[in-house]
């Protein structure tokens, strides 16, 4: 309804009927002004409107403010009237409003907002606001909020500031320069939780010159700066070093920062993108909920011990469960991403018992690992029915650490040793083997009686790898882990989401943009193959069994109704040979229909069908009592002393990339001096 506002008491009842509203302190008031008509008495009265270009209202305030007495708007003036005399702000040589040259001290919201009800609450404010300016009427949940604002402020425009005076109920700050007018009021009508701050009197006018931020300074502290350079975190990829923070400061604001400011200014802004370690194991348990709520068959372990402290954490996500449970080959390439706990005995048979309850027996399994011993204990402790590889790279890595060959000798070892783990038939792993004792006996013996055969090499291997052969897709996952390994844990698990949730949209759409009844890796090596096979003989032995020999391979004996082939390439792979294509031209079959439904671009469309899920804004989270209180506790193993270690670990013998090393005494790559056998002619005529 209408109402006529003349006085400070109307805008009061206004105020206290509109208290109930949600959102307090945002209520629409339209007002029509009309010119000032003082009465005999002195009082404020009603006037019909004027088109009269100088206008003011006057409020009472029945409040103190230190004894201010009565309170006046100023009053606004027409334009023609502030062409001349108007002062101009020494910052940035704008005009300075009226509102901010008038010296009166205003108070809007004491004496205009009524006492709440004591059965309401007060509105709770998330944010204090949306840009780094202070101005009158801003309001701020708390006054430490109040006052990083104002260094940010103070540290953006130059100048500093002294508190002269900080209490429950009332903060106010002035200029540190004795002759600058600037200073800042702000106070709140009680102590109370949820009543916030007000700025109460803003004079934003320097009339120092403190153009320079000396080292030293109130402001160039590492909080300010870090809450500066929190957004440059958003990126979890993004690295932002503290060199760069110190080149940034002194390029953007003129500010000489030391390495261990900028090392703390980046600690800060990663807590404040990425939250706090200690608070985000409390965090996991309620992040699971939300993540197993919005993605379907999700399964989630936390495991704490007696006092609540964290020790493991398991999560798989129900679109990589069904993916891989109907349409991915059965292997699974196994490492580790520690948090805390060393990779022993326990921890991976948790791990195992784990991954058991989410896929079972899968008929076939493969698990492929480095030769971590506790690792294979797990696997065959937990997997009766699967069968544990080992990842060919990791030994042949052994075999350089443990064998100083010279590197002529290992470039022969070399290649021979990748042919022989890398043979479908037995007959050529036997030829491969041989040429590894005549190249070097004690690594040969090494591989056949320390290491085995069986677990290296695929023709000597007890199940089916197809073409894995490595841990490569778990290394990957590895190097793109540098960065967010330094995550706390909830934010490194919705890290693995995230990319995730990338991963199957990319891999569905390019699926679904495939136009051959294999995918384009397959489709490439039939195609290949079908190449030599069209230039092989082939020669019926029964309606089903064929011999094929000619293009440049062995000869192979092929029956399509076993689907099996002498070359055990079609066995091992599940991908047909050339000499199945061979058989299948001559006698027109679709040699496609031979190829396993893992290599269908129809499976690898269905694999990355249900998508990956956000879980929202953590604000937006709706989680159980039961769940709301559950506690989690950091682990209670100490991290070593000096700095964490940002680079991964490499396992023993792995190539890195390192400084080549040059012999001072034979010139030869690959060793020093010291490690030098090499003969060395004589000099002695």
């Amino acid at each position: 309804m209408l109402m006529d506002i003349c006085d400070d008491e109307m805008v009061r009842v206004v105020l206290h009927m509109a208290s109930d509203v949600a959102n307090f302190g945002c209520i629409p008031i339209f007002l029509t002004t009309s010119s000032r008509v003082p009465s005999e008495e002195g009082d404020n009265v009603c006037a019909e409107p004027s088109n009269n270009t100088r206008w003011g209202t006057r409020f009472n305030n029945d409040g103190d403010d230190g004894g201010a007495g009565p309170l006046n708007v100023p009053s606004f003036q027409h334009e023609d009237e502030c062409e001349d005399n108007t002062p101009v702000n020494n910052r940035g040589n704008k005009p300075i409003p009226s509102m901010v040259r008038s010296r009166r001290r205003i108070h809007p919201l004491t004496s205009l907002a009524p006492t709440l009800p004591s059965n309401m609450v007060a509105p709770s404010f998330v944010s204090s606001c949306d840009s780094d300016d202070i101005s009158m009427g801003k309001l701020f949940a708390e006054k430490n909020e109040l006052i990083l604002q104002l260094r940010k402020v103070a540290f953006r425009d130059k100048f500093d500031f002294k508190i002269a005076r900080s209490t429950t109920t009332c903060f106010e700050a002035h200029c540190c320069s004795e002759s600058c007018k600037w200073r800042i009021r702000a106070t709140r009508s009680s102590n109370e939780q949820n009543v916030p701050w007000v700025v109460k009197r803003i004079d934003n006018v320097h009339t120092c010159h403190n153009e320079v931020l000396f080292d030293g300074r109130h402001q160039v502290r590492s909080r300010v700066v870090g809450h500066i350079i929190a957004e440059k975190y958003i990126q979890d990829k993004r690295i932002y070093t503290p060199n760069d923070i110190r080149a940034d400061m002194q390029q953007e604001y003129g500010v000489q920062l030391t390495y261990q400011q900028a090392y703390r200014a980046r600690e800060v802004g990663l807590e404040i993108v990425r939250g706090n370690p200690a608070e985000s194991y409390n965090l996991l348990p309620k992040y699971s909920h939300v993540l197993t709520t919005t993605n379907g068959g999700t399964i989630t372990h936390l495991e704490q011990d007696g006092d609540g402290n964290f020790l493991y954490y398991f999560v798989a996500l129900g679109s990589s469960i069904k993916g891989f449970m109907q349409y991915i080959r059965p292997v699974i390439a196994v490492d580790a991403i520690r948090i805390m706990d060393s990779e022993n005995n326990d921890a991976w048979e948790w791990f195992m018992m784990k991954l058991h309850g989410v896929i079972g027996d899968r008929p076939e399994l493969v698990i492929i690992s480095d030769r971590c011993t506790a690792i294979r204990r797990a696997v065959l402790k937990v997997f009766h029915n699967a069968t544990h590889g080992v990842c060919f790279y990791h030994v042949k890595g052994n075999i350089k650490s443990q064998f100083r060959m010279s590197k002529a000798l290992w470039d022969e070892f070399e290649p021979a040793f990748i042919n022989a783990a890398k043979a479908y038939g037995h007959e050529e792993f036997k030829r491969q083997l041989e040429g590894l004792w005549m190249i070097h006996s004690g690594a040969a013996d090494y591989l056949e009686n320390n290491v085995g055969t069986c677990n290296w090499a695929r023709s000597q291997f007890e199940g089916r790898r197809y073409s894995i052969l490595t841990t490569n897709i778990a290394e990957s996952v590895n190097d793109f882990m540098r960065e967010p390994r330094k995550f706390p844990v909830t934010h490194l698990v919705d890290h693995f989401r995230k990319t995730l949730q990338q991963w199957f949209y990319d891999r569905k759409i390019v699926a679904e943009s495939m136009t051959t009844r294999l995918t384009t890796w397959a489709d490439e090596i039939v195609t290949e193959r079908r190449t030599i096979a069209e230039r092989m003989i082939v020669r019926p032995v029964s309606p089903h069994r064929f011999q094929v020999i000619g293009g440049g391979l062995k000869e192979g004996l092929v029956d399509l109704q076993k689907r099996t082939c002498s070359c055990r390439v079609f066995q091992l792979d599940q991908l047909v040979c050339a000499h199945d294509i061979a058989a299948c031209l001559t006698h027109r079959v679709d040699f496609i229909n031979l190829c396993s439904d893992f290599y269908t671009t129809e499976s690898l469309a269905m694999a990355y069908a249900q998508p990956v899920e956000p879980v929202g804004d953590v604000a937006d989270w709706e989680v159980p009592d039961e769940i709301q209180e559950m506690q989690v506790y950091p682990p209670v193993e100490a991290p070593p002393l000096g700095r964490r270690k940002e680079l991964r670990i490499p396992s023993v013998g792995e190539d890195v990339d390192r400084r080549t090393v040059r012999c001072g005494r034979c010139h030869e790559l690959g060793h020093n001096r010291k490690r030098c056998k090499n003969p060395i002619a004589s000099t002695r005529s």
